[in-house]
């Protein structure tokens, strides 16, 4: 059975009006830091850390107000870092609990189809399909317990 995590229309609201838009980096971040809650079930925001790994950049970088609306991990508070790469990916931590998250083949297929010229209609498009779709078909999701 495929684990859909439901993406509120609050929590969206939430996440458009804090970007500016709504932009299918933006809910993977949302989507992301879901995951991590429901996995790693912190009590506070504080307990929970994120390092996320992302170009420095739109659109990529859009990725960390996703994660930040829905995890809590926030620049300002230090819980949140980030590392430049091209490729997406967060790790989220609990104590002495991790989880790694990063987009599937197909995901990245349809994220590597943005370019300058994407209209705002289609971002939004996007943006609608990922929030909607299987937790399995959009991340490849790894637990690790740290000694």
């Amino acid at each position: 059975m495929k684990r859909m995590t439901h993406l509120g229309s609050d929590l969206l609201k939430s996440a458009t009006n804090f970007h500016g838009h709504l932009g299918p980096y933006l809910v993977l971040g949302l989507r992301m830091g879901l995951v991590a809650v429901r996995t790693l079930r912190p009590r506070e925001p504080y307990e929970l850390s994120a390092t996320v790994w992302t170009e420095h950049s739109p659109p990529k970088s859009c990725l960390l107000d996703g994660v930040q609306v829905s995890s809590g991990c926030t620049l300002g508070r230090g819980n949140l870092r980030l590392n430049n790469a091209s490729q997406v990916q967060a790790r989220f931590r609990r104590d002495k609990r991790s989880v790694l998250i990063r987009p599937t083949a197909t995901t990245t297929k349809l994220l590597d189809a943005i370019s300058r010229r994407t209209t705002e209609n289609d971002l939004r498009k996007l943006a609608v399909c990922l929030s909607s779709m299987a937790e399995e078909d959009l991340f490849v999701v790894k637990q690790r317990m740290h000694i």
